[in-house]
């Protein structure tokens, strides 16, 4: 796609294409229910080398397909994050050359080509960030923007069209000889705060009108690193920019911290969807109005419920009755969709999570220990006790 001068309609996700076509069209086909349009997707140098033309063609494969399914792609290059292509020495680089000609001419016509990312994050490796001594970490910078400046526009030698970017670790990490290079101005924002992710926006949105360039926000959310999905969300929405969160898919090495959707298509954090649609959670105290669960008695009746269901005793001391499985997970049911739908109980792992793999069990002709299911059952009742203050 050539350089547009505004890039706000993207909604866009980081994503590693996968080798089966069922699995990607399912997997994007997630995407799409939230009307996401774009993917940032990591090239390998390492894996062109080894697979040569075998490589370019599942490539050109793999974005013709995301094309079909409503998304166009962004691929990286390089990447700095990791082992940076900047450090090996220079005599690679006649074949990085010649990788980024075959990348390059197989996908320049392609519809589905959104724009060149030469390099993901250049700045943020071992061999600068490990490094102490100031003068010589400076110089190790200066290594990597010099690898930049040679390979952006052997990127435009071969497509003289797309626009080009390099996605910057933070908008602090920018450096104007690169600027001055590409189309479009993108940064990461993994920060904790709302004042410190919006002062990185601020900075990203003053280099763009310095250069006179769109920015994207290429990378963000991160569960582990206090930056959530949907205050960032938020903060582009604020700026006017597009955005690509960090990533597709809850899986591999990042599946704690990072990604949307589960292998099956559910989700672990409906905020995060709800702020790609564009809706966020209420965080005015004047506005908010806290659920009340037993406006109507239904957290008396569903108390009442669970001690009912708990009662395994009769008036016949030798007629021992044991609770039944069913009625109380039944009652159970009850108290936790109370619990969760007014916000009550922490969401990673919801009660009726736990209640849905009991009833599994049942149905497959297994017993879950009773012990552990009156406890359950009790703790329930008890949360709801308190958190209503029902006597």
């Amino acid at each position: 796609m050539k350089p547009l001068n505004d890039y706000r309609f993207l909604r866009g996700v980081n994503y590693g294409f996968p080798a089966d076509e069922e699995q990607l069209r399912r997997e994007l086909s997630y995407g799409r229910r939230v009307n996401l349009n774009a993917l940032r997707v990591w090239l390998s140098f390492h894996a062109w080398e080894r697979e040569g033309e075998e490589y370019v063609n599942r490539l050109v494969h793999s974005i013709r397909i995301a094309y079909e399914c409503g998304y166009q792609t962004m691929p990286i290059l390089f990447n700095g994050n990791g082992e940076n292509s900047a450090t090996l020495p220079r005599d690679r680089w006649p074949a990085m050359e010649r990788y980024v000609a075959e990348i390059v001419t197989a996908l320049r016509g392609e519809p589905g080509l959104l724009m060149w990312d030469v390099m993901n994050e250049p700045l943020c490796c071992w061999w600068i960030n490990g490094c102490e001594d100031a003068e010589e970490k400076a110089r190790r910078c200066e290594t990597v923007w010099e690898f930049l400046r040679h390979f952006i526009p052997c990127v435009r030698a071969h497509d003289m069209t797309n626009a080009v970017t390099v996605g910057y670790t933070t908008a602090w990490e920018a450096d104007d000889s690169i600027n001055m290079l590409t189309d479009v101005v993108t940064f990461h924002d993994y920060s904790p705060t709302r004042a410190v992710i919006e002062a990185n926006f601020a900075r990203a949105a003053e280099i763009g009108r310095k250069f006179g360039q769109p920015v994207i926000q290429t990378e963000t959310g991160c569960l582990a690193r206090c930056n959530p999905y949907d205050m960032t969300l938020e903060t582009c929405e604020k700026f006017g920019m597009g955005w690509f969160v960090f990533e597709l898919m809850i899986h591999g090495r990042c599946d704690s911290e990072h990604g949307v959707f589960y292998p099956d298509g559910t989700v672990r954090d409906p905020a995060t969807i709800s702020a790609m649609m564009g809706c966020y959670r209420c965080r005015d105290l004047d506005t908010i109005i806290v659920p009340v669960p037993n406006r109507e008695g239904h957290a008396a009746r569903a108390i009442d419920g669970i001690r009912r269901a708990l009662t395994e005793y009769t008036d016949d001391a030798f007629d021992y009755r044991p609770s039944d499985i069913g009625k109380l997970l039944e009652a159970c049911e009850v108290a936790a969709n109370l619990l969760e739908c007014c916000d009550l109980v922490p969401m990673a792992t919801p009660p009726t999570a736990t209640i849905l793999a009991w009833r599994r069990l049942v149905e497959a002709g297994q017993k879950p220990v009773l012990g552990e299911v009156r406890a359950f059952a009790y703790n329930l009742a008890k949360t709801l006790r308190e958190l209503c203050q029902i006597l």
